[in-house]
């Protein structure tokens, strides 16, 4: 009988210390390993249960007892020692030694370019140490590597307290001892790496390191993390705990970071950059990215959830934390306008019948996988910051302090978390925060008007116009703004009349977009309120724009009314809001408009635009500050890539020329991305091999993804083969596989050559993009193609060729795919009427 693929380890063992001997051999990408683990029986044990996946159990024993057998099994991905004689309750020591080799994938120990490096979350321990592989068994880890090349960098999580030669050659290195730890947050880095100076922040050493060639782009990622950690220390009132902070950038990996605790590992465009040279937007994203990470070291590092289900309680809070921290140590870069971006993205995927929810059922490690997404992030983020709204900072800052006091270096769930807010706020929010947490999607909240009576309704909101919604309800903490006031109402049933409204010129139904809901206003009301656009704030005007978005989508609204809308807003002075007009302007173009009336299309948005595009130019003026400059991006996208004006197109290619030609300055590093695009969409074959040596070439990591991605937009005939056949190429890391296949998907020019690409060599692309996370975003740029015959083959497609770690993300794929397929040819024959209507 084998244990299955949903096997949870016994409570009744727990590992106490791991004291781990490892020897990597490099060269071979193999490695031996060996171990004294002392575990807790708390009662007789003849077996003992741990995971492995991929090892060669070369000795296993209980010391003092006789040797045990050791039996893997690899549906449950475990090790089973059958001990000859029991053990009895108490303290034991388990010896162990192990052969295994590298992990071909991102995932494991794995090689990156120049460096061995491990990734753990969320079950990969298992395939580089035998262990107990789940996030409640936290212990002590004491780790030494042996045999090591004269030259190479070793990092773990504690500081390295031996670094020796040995007698036969080769280096012993050996941490320190870290407090207790998951498995899933043990690291190592060996390879050839060059760090920052150190830096002392408090009592601790903090050093940022990335490939030789790269040092130099590590002053900016240092900067944010020894100006961010002391706010993170204050706001938790709890000292950082892990002796050092040491950040690595890693040339090939997965996701953007991972928070193991004191070794924290990124992606190279999430730590990396120059700052005279890297778009305020990639500042930005880097300084989120890393204060997301440093905050783990106290929420999922220090307290850490029981089980996978939990994973929001990591992720939800960090997203929150680190928008929360950024503000407060840049609070001229509005950075809580980019958490509305991000929040936008959870509504989206939250709309959809197969979403889930933030505490999501977790059956095995590898459903945990698919976790990682917007619900968990953004929305998980976002009901926080309404729980915050709703209890006031002080009140939520003492209940997380609390929650880290009473679980510091435990283990804890979502109802631990509610219970020490609660205390230490006096309100009863357990029933409002699990509404939200544990049931999937959210509200739409229709606001009317009725016998001089304001009147609040409640639905769930789904954006398929056929689907039937359930009868779901949630606490709804709705925040008013009537006129130039705020009133409060808890919206608790399908529908409530607000006592007090009294009189109004406008209503908006979401003040401060705070909510995580839509709402739908009753035609008169919605009318009042877009005469009142000047006097609602940024955030409020975008939240407008995405609601309305969503009512075309979902059917409840037409798109005539939606372009009314929109061009209310060519005069827009807020970049935010205006990137997120011109995003919704780039999808129509793109996905809703016949190729006939395209020349329509994009003439009404140059007539929109042209005005204030010649007002903005294209040169930054002496001392512009960042608001003018974002906001020329933001028109200058709208002109070049979304309506195609010939003049901003040639003005944009002559810059790139420019640019190349060694007069940097030409272009304002925020009109970067747009320059380069439009290089790519005129490129020959000369320009094309231009991209191509750039892409290879470039040490910045966000340039060389940027003429990547190019790469992928051209248009030229000649060039699509080439571009698409750059896929399966090494030009392009498997890290940035599902990406480029991506851009590829979206271009109208490549997209028949690269979904042929996919179906005829669908081997090639799985073994190529064979992590799961990778595998999920291949599935997932599937979405970006735009006819019903596509959504024919590809629901044959993955039908035959199912992936196992991607079930979630392909039902939700062909979900947004067949809603997008219909809205398409739903808009369609409506724009090329409302087109010709108001060419007239």
């Amino acid at each position: 009988m084998t244990l299955g693929k949903n096997f949870r380890l016994p409570l009744d063992v727990k590992p106490i210390r791991y004291a781990v001997h490892l020897a990597p051999d490099l060269k071979a990408g193999t490695f031996e390993g060996r171990m004294e683990l002392e575990v807790q029986l708390e009662k007789p044990r003849r077996e003992i249960h741990l995971h492995a996946i991929g090892l060669e159990i070369s000795r296993a024993r209980a010391r003092g007892a006789a040797k045990a057998a050791a039996r893997g099994e690899a549906e449950s991905e475990t090790l089973t020692l059958e001990l000859e004689q029991e053990l009895p309750p108490g303290r034991h020591i388990l010896d162990i030694a192990w052969r295994g080799k590298f992990t071909p994938g991102l995932r494991g120990l794995y090689r990156a370019g120049p460096v061995a490096v491990t990734q753990f979350e969320a079950a990969d321990a298992r395939r580089v140490f035998p262990c107990f592989d789940e996030p409640a068994f936290k212990a002590r880890w004491a780790i030494q590597l042996v045999g090591l090349p004269e030259g190479v960098t070793a990092l773990s999580n504690g500081a390295v307290v031996k670094d020796e030669k040995e007698p036969d050659g080769g280096r012993t290195v050996q941490f320190a001892e870290t407090p207790p730890l998951s498995s899933y947050l043990i690291a190592l880095c060996i390879g050839d790496l060059a760090s920052s100076p150190s830096t002392k922040v408090r009592s601790y050493e903090v050093r940022t390191w990335a490939v030789p060639q790269k040092k130099d782009l590590t002053a900016f990622a240092q900067d944010v993390a020894c100006s961010v950690l002391p706010l993170l220390e204050d706001y938790f009132a709890q000292p950082y705990a892990y002796g050092k902070v040491d950040q690595v950038g890693v040339p090939d990996f997965e996701a953007g970071a991972m928070e193991n605790a004191g070794c924290i590992t990124y992606r190279e465009v999430a730590l990396l950059l120059d700052p005279k040279t890297a778009p305020l937007n990639v500042q930005k994203r880097v300084a989120e990215v890393i204060t997301h990470e440093l905050s783990h070291q106290w929420f999922g590092n220090l307290v850490t959830m029981v089980w996978w289900d939990d994973l929001w309680l990591n992720e939800a809070f960090a997203t929150w934390m680190a928008y929360k921290i950024v503000d407060q140590w840049r609070p001229q870069w509005r950075v809580w306008m980019d958490f509305e971006s991000g929040k936008g993205s959870a509504l989206h995927l939250d709309a959809l019948k197969s979403s889930h929810p933030i505490r999501a059922e977790v059956k095995n490690a590898e459903e945990a996988g698919e976790s990682f997404d917007a619900i968990t992030y953004e929305k998980g983020g976002a009901i926080l910051r309404m729980i915050e709204g709703y209890l006031g900072e002080e009140k939520f800052r003492e209940g997380i302090r609390l929650y880290m006091r009473k679980h510091r270096e435990k283990n804890a769930t979502a109802d631990d978390l509610w219970g020490a807010l609660a205390q230490a706020s006096g309100q009863p929010i357990l029933e409002l925060a699990n509404g939200w947490i544990r049931q999937t999607g959210y509200p739409l909240v229709t606001v009317a008007e009725r016998g001089g009576k304001l009147v609040l309704e409640q639905r769930r909101f789904l954006a398929d116009p056929q689907a039937q919604p359930e009868a779901t309800q949630w606490l709804v903490p709705v925040v008013l703004r009537l006129g130039g006031r705020e009133q409060r109402v808890m919206l608790s049933s399908a529908e409530e009349v607000v006592e007090s409204a009294g009189k109004f010129d406008w209503v908006l139904g979401n003040a401060g977009a705070r909510g995580f809901y839509r709402t739908h206003y009753q035609p008169d009301l919605l009318r009042r309120l877009v005469e009142a656009l000047p006097e609602l704030r940024p955030e409020e005007r975008m939240g407008l724009v995405s609601d309305q978005w969503a009512l075309v989508r979902a059917g409840v609204a037409k798109v005539d009314g939606f372009l009314h809308l929109l061009a209310g807003f060519k005069s827009e002075e807020d970049h935010v809001v205006l990137d997120e007009v011109v995003g919704r302007l780039s999808f129509l173009e793109h996905r809703a408009v016949a190729d006939a009336d395209r020349p329509a299309f994009q003439q009404w948005v140059r007539r929109l635009f042209t005005g204030v595009g010649a007002d903005l130019g294209w040169e930054p003026r002496p001392q512009e500050d960042d608001e003018r400059r974002l906001r020329r991006a933001a028109v200058l996208r709208a002109l070049v890539l979304v309506a195609r004006d010939q003049g901003a197109v040639s003005e944009a290619v002559d810059r790139f020329q420019r640019y190349l030609g060694k007069h940097p300055q030409a272009v304002d590093p925020n009109l970067l991305d747009i320059v380069v695009a439009a290089a790519a969409r005129t490129a020959d074959a000369r320009r094309f091999e231009e991209l191509k040596k750039r892409a290879k070439e470039e040490i910045d990591p966000a340039a060389k993804r940027r003429y990547l991605h190019a790469l992928a937009m051209v248009e030229q005939p000649e060039l699509i083969e080439r571009s698409v056949d750059l896929a399966l190429d090494q030009t392009v890391q498997m890290q940035d596989f599902a990406s480029y296949l991506g851009m590829l998907l979206a271009n109208r020019a490549t997209r028949e050559v690269a979904w042929k690409l996919i179906q005829s060599r669908w081997e090639d692309v799985r073994k190529k993009g064979d992590s799961p996370m990778i595998l999920r975003r291949l599935v997932e740029a599937l979405g970006n193609l735009p006819e019903r015959r596509h959504l024919n083959e590809v629901e044959s497609f993955l039908s035959a060729h199912p992936i196992e770690s991607a079930r979630q993300a392909t039902a939700q794929t062909l979900e947004r795919l067949r809603m997008d397929v219909a809205l398409r040819e739903r808009l369609m024959p409506e724009l090329s009427q409302w087109l010709r209507s108001s060419a007239q």
